[in-house]
């Protein structure tokens, strides 16, 4: 591993900056509000272990919420670690879940060619599922069946869970037009965004081979 001794990347960061990247032993958590330079303590705290510490890069996964941020990250870290920057397996959650759920896919009972479905889609197959099912659209909106279908996702609930919980008229309704989406969803070969993460927790909790190769 090459060693950088021109770059001190503790340079400009305040006390509890330098605190967080120095941290390398067990669990660190570290709360800040917005403009505090959250992203440039993570990629000095990854320039950090790496170079300093002699970590390698293939063992770090970096993630964040937004494609704009995952860029940002990436650019930043690559001018100050080259192209060792490239190793680091960085990106948002759904973006890494996508990418371990098409490496197992066969594991996870997904054909590796699936296709994702953004927010304007996912509406789309709402009201075709309601279309299908004859329910009216002016009393049960699209937008508020995709929104209760993306909180059961949420919490790891597929049809047949949320089946088990539902407490009103308006959720026994959800329960049915979940089913068909789910159908419709299954017959394009795609999964939503709350796929991602459901499908990649679920096959982690279930598969400890998979999840074995995701620790190394």
């Amino acid at each position: 591993m090459r060693y950088n001794a021109a770059v001190d990347y503790l340079e400009g960061l305040n006390p509890p900056q330098r605190a967080a990247v120095e941290a390398i032993e067990g669990p660190v958590l570290v709360i800040a509000g917005p403009g505090s330079g959250k992203t440039r303590v993570i990629v000095h705290r990854l320039a950090y272990l790496i170079d300093r510490v002699g970590v390698n890069p293939r063992h770090i996964m970096a993630v964040t919420f937004t494609n704009k941020a995952a860029r940002e990250m990436r650019e930043r870290a690559a001018r100050l670690l080259g192209d060792r920057a490239g190793s680091i397996t960085l990106g948002t959650f759904h973006a890494l879940a996508a990418r371990i759920l098409r490496i197992e896919h066969e594991f996870a009972g997904l054909d590796r060619d699936f296709v994702i479905y953004d927010a304007d889609d996912q509406r789309s197959l709402v009201k075709r599922a309601m279309v299908d099912l004859e329910i009216d659209s002016k009393r049960f909106g699209a937008g508020p069946v995709r929104n209760a279908i993306s909180a059961a996702k949420a919490k790891l609930l597929g049809p047949a869970e949320y089946a088990e919980e539902k407490a009103n008229y308006f959720e026994e309704v959800v329960h049915r037009i979940y089913e068909r989406y789910e159908a419709l969803l299954a017959q394009s070969n795609a999964l939503d965004f709350d796929d991602l993460l459901m499908r990649l927790v679920t096959l982690l909790q279930r598969n400890e081979d998979v999840l074995e190769r995701c620790r190394g």
